[in-house]
């Protein structure tokens, strides 16, 4: 049984649960085409997985914490152990998918959300334990923000905007200065400025 002095975080959980579901379909339905055409995009069809599911988590754990008498420990475990196989069948999607590109980042989000589970399965095993642990009840309510974050992220990423985390962006700046776009090169070498041009002698007729 959750205290009553929890009920106002879960029920605020919930409301932002729901309208943030709403939302997610909204950009869904925006690039249908990428989930459910001819050729569905892999990449697309992970983060919308991984953000459908980080959510629905949220929601239900806050349901189950205002019901009266209900186990939120079972519900916790129940859910993680859900979360996990979504999260393996979407890993299994992503590796049979060839032509997604840059792997190693959608790679990252799947074991970032397999270690928000693995951290619920865990914390509700030991709340079944000791139910009336507000420690343990702050760690779920801490791994629904965390679950917030993720889903957030995720539909950031389905709308179409760029990343912009420092990592990403220091990254390509960097590639980018090291490697100069090809119509500069051809026009360096062109005007006799460019390393093919330094590099040709010039002969000078004898006379």
């Amino acid at each position: 049984m959750v205290p009553a002095s929890y009920h106002d975080f879960f029920s605020s959980c919930a409301t932002v649960a729901g309208a943030l579901i709403g939302l997610l379909f909204v950009a869904v339905s925006v690039s249908r085409a990428r989930l459910a055409g001819d050729r569905p995009d892999g990449a697309h069809q992970v983060k919308a997985g991984a953000a459908f599911s980080a959510l629905v988590n949220a929601l239900v754990i806050a349901l189950v914490g205002l019901m009266p008498g209900a186990s939120l420990g079972i519900a916790a475990v129940i859910l993680a152990a859900a979360g996990l196989s979504a999260t393996a069948g979407l890993g299994i999607m992503l590796y049979r998918d060839r032509a997604v590109r840059d792997r190693t980042g959608h790679v990252i989000v799947l074991i970032v959300l397999l270690t928000l589970y693995a951290l619920q399965l865990a914390g509700g095993l030991a709340l079944d334990r000791a139910p009336a642990s507000s420690s343990l009840l702050s760690s779920q309510c801490a791994l629904s923000i965390m679950f917030f974050v993720f889903a957030i992220a995720r539909s950031w990423e389905l709308t179409g905007a760029r990343d912009r985390h420092l990592l990403p962006v220091i990254t390509a700046t960097a590639t980018a200065t090291a490697t100069p776009p090809a119509g500069r090169a051809e026009s360096q070498q062109q005007a006799g400025t460019g390393p093919a041009a330094e590099s040709t002698p010039v002969s000078h007729p004898r006379g």
